[in-house]
């Protein structure tokens, strides 16, 4: 294990490189490793137990930061870490912050996020109970990350995405998540369409979320905690396919003023409502 005692202060040293790579996906998935950068993020995946391979330190800040980092500094914790001090500007070339609180750690994929590849084997199917939501085509990183707050806030177990939606390791995602991305378990589904028609089959109803034909007001239905809600992409909603396989279709009423609720802040009202009225 390595412990840098100097401080690198080359923008182009290669680690320097490689840690700024991670915020693109292309890094990302190269390394199968991602950044959560901020103290709070940092201490969380540290109180998790998540696979932190190194933590960045910028010069002017070491002092706060390693107090911050007192308590879980042991022997055991530099087997699996390495902790790296940067000039500011080294430190800057790796940060995506305005104001960089001066601690960046880069963290394993996660092993709790599955790709759903054979819809009926899942195991995620024999676990009735679990609370879900389905996000269809989210697009923004920040709503992603919002959502998966909401989630852990209302108590939904499960976020079920589409593949072509944000990234979940985006650092945009993570930050906007504030540590909920380390407790919610996420499954990337390819065939979203085969995956309702499952999930439909198991005796679970889901909901649409849009303003169409037949919707009712999603204050006016009995939600279960069985139920699963689809939020769609933020230009174009859900796929008329799609929603024409829910088994129906609720909206949030708003003012005639506002033509719609941003997808992050939509899908918190629907959570809510599920959770006052099941919990």
């Amino acid at each position: 294990m390595i412990i840098y005692s100097d401080i690198i202060s080359s923008r182009n040293n290669n680690t320097v490189k490689w840690a700024a790579s991670l915020a693109q996906k292309k890094g990302r998935d190269s390394s199968s490793c991602f950044i959560a950068e901020g103290e709070k993020l940092s201490l969380e995946a540290l109180d998790a137990g998540l696979p932190v391979t190194h933590i960045f330190i910028s010069e002017s800040k070491k002092a706060f930061v390693m107090e911050k980092l007192s308590g879980y500094i042991s022997d055991t914790f530099y087997e699996k870490t390495e902790l790296i001090t940067l000039s500011d500007g080294a430190f800057e070339k790796i940060s995506t912050e305005n104001a960089p609180q001066g601690i960046i750690s880069v963290i394993k994929y996660l092993d709790f996020f599955r790709d759903i590849d054979i819809i009926y084997k899942e195991d995620f199917f024999v676990l009735p109970s679990e609370r879900i939501i389905i996000l269809c085509s989210v697009r923004d990183p920040g709503n992603l990350g919002a959502v998966i707050r909401s989630a852990a806030a209302f108590g939904v177990e499960h976020i079920i995405i589409t593949a072509d939606s944000a990234d979940i390791y985006n650092p945009k995602t993570v930050r906007s998540a504030m540590g909920s991305l380390f407790r919610v378990k996420i499954s990337i589904v390819k065939d979203i369409s085969s995956f309702v028609t499952a999930l439909i089959d198991t005796g679970r109803r889901v909901f649409a979320a849009e303003l169409s034909d037949g919707a009712r007001s999603v204050f006016e239905v009995a939600l279960k905690p069985t139920d699963a809600i689809i939020i769609g992409n933020e230009g174009h909603g859900i796929p008329k396919e799609l929603s024409n396989q829910a088994s129906g279709s609720v909206f949030i009423p708003i003012s005639k003023k506002t033509e719609s609720l941003n997808a992050a802040v939509a899908a918190a009202v629907f959570m809510w409502e599920q959770s006052k009225q099941t919990l």
